[in-house]
């Protein structure tokens, strides 16, 4: 048992800084390049808005990399003939697909919910600075990537063991 968890949590840490740099880079300079006036993106209005970039970040990232982690953990493991990540009574596709799929729900309804928060509470017609909103875009799917490669797990840790 002590191996395993040393062994996944080198992985996990490699893992970690592969999916922390990759995202933060990705979605601070895509939607940098992407604003047609960087001098005035709004958060919901026009073919450049931020929403355009956030909300289909808040998805995909906390989907891909809590499916990825588990896949490639429970993999690892098997290959290296050690104890198994799951309980045998779980269905593993099964299980990634459900964890991944409850992760980027409850992201993109935090991310949404924020946007709107913040959309309602500016004046009308407000706009904000690209380079910024491409920063704090990056700088959440960094944030991201650093729950998603944990959290998952944290809770096949406690998973009650079959």
């Amino acid at each position: 048992m002590a191996s395993r968890d040393r062994l996944l949590k080198l992985f996990t840490r490699k893992q970690l800084y592969i999916y922390f740099i990759t995202n933060l880079l990705i979605n601070a300079l895509v939607p940098y390049f992407g604003f047609e006036d960087r001098h005035a993106v709004s958060l919901f209005r026009g073919a450049h808005s931020m929403a355009r970039f956030l909300i289909p970040m808040s998805v995909f990232v906390p989907f891909g990399i809590t499916f990825d982690i588990l896949k490639k953990c429970i993999t690892l493991l098997e290959k290296k003939g050690l104890t198994p990540l799951l309980p045998a009574s779980y269905s593993k596709v099964a299980f990634m697909l459900k964890l991944a799929g409850v992760n980027a729900l409850a992201t993109v309804s935090v991310v949404a919910g924020t946007l709107w928060l913040v959309h309602v509470s500016m004046p009308a017609g407000y706009s904000f600075e690209g380079g910024w909103l491409a920063a704090i875009s990056g700088g959440i799917a960094g944030g991201l990537a650093i729950l998603f490669t944990g959290l998952p797990l944290y809770v096949v840790k406690k998973l009650p063991s079959a």
